[in-house]
């Protein structure tokens, strides 16, 4: 595929670019696809039929998806909600997990227990599934392609130059403000909520890691949030919780149980592993930048196409 070789990827993401996850993946992955000369389209919320009501957004938008003729050699799909758009093109298919199966779960209960069965019985039928959360692939044999982020441009972004506590993701249950807020509020530092209590842009959430006392990860599950990754480009020393995501990570965190003491904790022990948490989390985020990261999904492409009947 070096160069092209004409053939076409489609991806497919509800977004493609802004402030969520998913989103800021989808549009790098574009990036580093049209750097190696490969010919790349998206399908998003932009550009296809969809409800904008929260329960029904993903059903509508794969409904979307499918009446869509796929003018692709691949179509990478970057959510098992929308696995079923799998089932038209079976042989072409690759899916991203960005989160955890497990996550529905957590959100939903039993419902979310049923929808995650068959969503899984359908990415079965992809040909290719990866995750970003390496633990996540190893357990249901998908293949491991972490998430990525833009070093250089994260470096091009000045410090905002104010000093506060972050907190920065969507809100729902699994991202756990509440716990964020309990904490802030009995250390009494100055905060800033983005996703929460402000809604601002990628470039300024960027300033804000600069020059802030930290970042605090404060979920109950994530796969391999970009936000993490972002923090370590932008020297910002991380205080997350203790689950499976960050664990292989720890030297480059401050990690910590789900209570607010535990929280407290952790901050207090800023001050003496700052440099230290800094330090390694910048060495490890240079592994995965967009570019390489790339590569690996071009790899996969290839042996998608090597593999097609």
């Amino acid at each position: 595929m070096r160069g092209g070789g004409g053939v076409k990827i489609v991806l497919v993401n509800f977004t493609s670019g802004g402030v969520s996850g998913s989103g800021r993946h989808v549009a790098l992955l574009r990036r580093g696809l049209d750097r190696r000369g490969v010919e790349v389209d998206v399908l998003d919320s932009r550009n296809t039929f969809h409800l904008d009501f929260p329960m029904l957004r993903a059903v509508s938008f794969t409904l979307g998806s499918t009446v869509k003729r796929f003018d692709s050699d691949v179509i990478h799909l970057h959510n098992p909600k929308l696995s079923g758009i799998v089932l038209k093109n079976p042989s072409k298919s690759v899916v991203t997990v960005h989160g955890g199966m497990i996550e529905f779960s957590l959100k939903y209960g039993a419902l979310g227990r049923l929808s995650t069965a068959l969503m899984l019985r359908t990415l079965r039928a992809a040909r290719a599934v990866t995750a970003v959360m390496k633990s996540e692939a190893e357990r249901n044999g998908w293949v491991w392609i972490p998430n990525m982020t833009d070093v250089e441009a994260v470096e091009e972004i000045e410090p905002a130059g104010e000093s506060c506590i972050l907190f920065v993701g969507r809100n729902d249950p699994v991202k756990n403000f509440p716990l964020f807020r309990g904490v802030v509020k009995r250390l009494g530092r100055k905060y800033r909520a983005f996703g929460v209590e402000e809604v601002v842009s990628w470039e300024k959430v960027i300033s804000y890691m600069k020059s802030a006392e930290c970042l605090m990860i404060t979920s109950i599950w994530e796969g391999m949030p970009s936000v993490l990754l972002e923090a370590w480009a932008s020297g910002c020393p991380v205080i997350a919780s203790k689950i499976p995501a960050f664990q292989p990570f720890k030297d480059a965190l401050i990690l910590s149980d789900l209570t607010i003491d535990s929280y407290i904790k952790a901050y207090q022990k800023l001050a003496d592993v700052r440099e230290e948490v800094v330090r390694n989390g910048r060495a490890l985020v240079e592994k995965f930048d967009y570019k390489l990261v790339t590569e690996r999904y071009i790899e996969l492409y290839r042996w998608v196409l090597s593999t097609q009947s």
